[in-house]
């Protein structure tokens, strides 16, 4: 066994153990993936690092522990019965680039996954699971707060600036900072200094779309 492969197969057996649960097929029936993507986790080495994320928000256990196995894992929920769907709501992640054309933000309905959170969270968290969609983050405008690859959890609910958004501005769908000013104008800015911020006038709001507050990144960060 490489150490690629081993290094999978460790992380693969603390999300088990997590889940209460010992084969594959149950790990992957947790996720609703193909048993087939577990496998190759272990073959290749794969670092499943949007499961692990889920696992730790759903769940509370570090994602130092799952990655690396440092830390305790001392949270009781770890071996409680995985197949508990009551406890949890899945959120649909949508295909970013299906959902940036015409019409309304996620009415085509591109879903590729969904994410499992525990509904006791999301209550202390005070968000409807009704209200809530998860996106892929592409490109490298929000470094320092987002990476690209990224799965961030938005907030549809949401919509007056302050903080970081999923916004469409014409048929772009991005993830930016939004400001609004005194004027009513809104500024628009990247956590990356090299964009330089944009400015829409208040005769231009027509054009863009607030989709919703980003809300959750492995964490809430925003």
């Amino acid at each position: 066994m490489t150490d690629r492969s081993r290094l999978g197969d460790q992380i693969i057996t603390r999300m088990k153990s997590v889940l209460g649960v010992s084969m594959d097929k149950d790990l992957a029936e947790y996720f609703d993936i193909k048993q087939a993507s577990v496998t190759n986790w272990r073959k290749r080495g794969t670092i499943p690092i949007e499961q692990c994320m889920q696992l730790s928000v759903s769940t509370g256990i570090t994602l130092d522990w799952l990655l690396m196995g440092r830390g305790e894992n001392s949270i009781a929920e770890a071996s409680s019965p995985y197949h508990m769907d009551q406890d949890y709501h899945e959120i649909p992640v949508y295909d970013i680039e299906a959902s940036a054309g015409d019409g309304s933000i996620f009415d085509q309905e591109v879903i590729t996954s969904y994410l499992k959170f525990r509904k006791d969270w999301l209550t202390r968290e005070g968000l409807q699971s009704s209200n809530l969609v998860a996106i892929r983050v592409s490109g490298d405008s929000m470094n320092g707060t987002l990476a690209n690859g990224d799965i961030v959890l938005i907030d549809r609910s949401r919509k007056r600036p302050d903080g970081v958004f999923a916004i469409r501005i014409g048929d772009a769908l991005r993830i930016k900072r939004l400001q609004k000013m005194a004027n009513g104008s809104l500024r628009v800015s990247s956590d990356n200094e090299m964009y330089q911020p944009e400015i829409i006038y208040p005769e231009n709001m027509g054009q863009v779309d607030i989709a919703g507050q980003c809300y959750w990144r492995g964490g809430r960060g925003f």
